[in-house]
């Protein structure tokens, strides 16, 4: 089984339209609206899959409500602590260049946060995905990140700033991209990797068009052709594929991972891909190592 952590989920809401005029009245031509937040678009990728996923999440207010009845009519196994404030929101404004409001990751408060961990059964897998609210300390977020290893032998964890370094200390696995490891460490891009890896978390590195390196015992390297479309939500696929395919071996689960992080490009909406883009760029993934 694999389970996905997540504390800031979100509605994503998706405009589309040929351009954004600033400072204008602008027309939108088509809107989306889907469970989001990078958590819940792992889980939605997974479940895509074939997969069996179980996400654990705190949702409140209408939006909370909302999104528990979208989990629940796309068959997706969940355990939801109830917290007290509405649910954020994330807008996704997509033409040419997509541009994304996310909303502050909602309150969650240290009653709810024992009420996740307590919820969690072991599993062979654990991905702690997406933003840490800013009302949890520091030591609050490293003592749940030791409750969810204690639960698993694989914890992948994907989150920035501080809270990757903290991650970095107990994760098996941690899945910044390259502006968020630079960002979070204040160092260049090989003293960041020994940086984070120092106490033996692997690092899954997002590098964009340029592909995914995994370091770790070696390095193992995939790169895809590039896609031109809506990036958003293209690591949450790739962390969904490395943790969908882990039983594979590294070598493979990368491979998926990185041919799903391209095809998820083509899709308007995050959390999603096309089986039959994927299947073709899965032919095309170039891994070395």
């Amino acid at each position: 089984m694999i389970q996905v952590v997540t504390l800031s989920p979100a509605i994503d809401t998706t405009y589309s339209l040929r351009q954004v005029k600033m400072g204008e009245v602008n027309r939108v031509e088509e809107v989306h609206r889907a469970p989001g937040g990078k958590g819940l678009n792992v889980t939605r990728v997974l479940k895509k899959l074939g997969k069996s996923p179980h996400i654990h999440c705190p949702l409140g207010g209408p939006n909370g409500n909302w999104l528990e009845e979208q989990l629940e009519s796309i068959g997706i196994q969940k355990t939801i602590t109830k917290i007290a404030e509405n649910t954020r929101t994330a807008v996704i404004i997509s033409d040419q260049a997509p541009t994304v409001f996310n909303e502050p990751a909602t309150t969650v408060d240290q009653n709810a946060l024992d009420k996740i961990i307590s919820g969690i059964e072991s599993s062979d897998v654990i991905v702690f995905s997406g933003s840490v609210p800013k009302n949890i300390a520091k030591e609050d977020f490293e003592n749940f990140i030791v409750s969810l290893k204690q639960k698993t032998p694989t914890l992948i964890v994907d989150t920035s700033g501080q809270h990757l370094l903290t991650a970095s200390k107990h994760a098996d696995y941690i899945k910044p991209n390259l502006e968020e490891l630079l960002e979070a460490t204040g160092l260049t891009k090989d003293q960041a990797l020994k940086e984070v890896s120092k106490n033996g978390s692997k690092v899954i590195l997002s590098l964009g068009e340029n592909g995914v390196e995994l370091h770790g015992d070696s390095l193992i390297r995939c790169v895809a052709p590039v896609q031109r479309g809506n990036p958003t939500g293209a690591g949450d696929a790739l962390t969904a594929g490395f943790a969908a395919f882990f039983e594979t071996g590294e070598r493979e689960a990368l491979r998926q991972a990185c041919a799903l992080s391209a095809a998820s490009v083509n899709s308007e909406v995050a959390g999603d891909y096309d089986r039959d883009t994927y299947e073709n760029l899965l032919t095309q993934v170039e891994v070395t190592s």
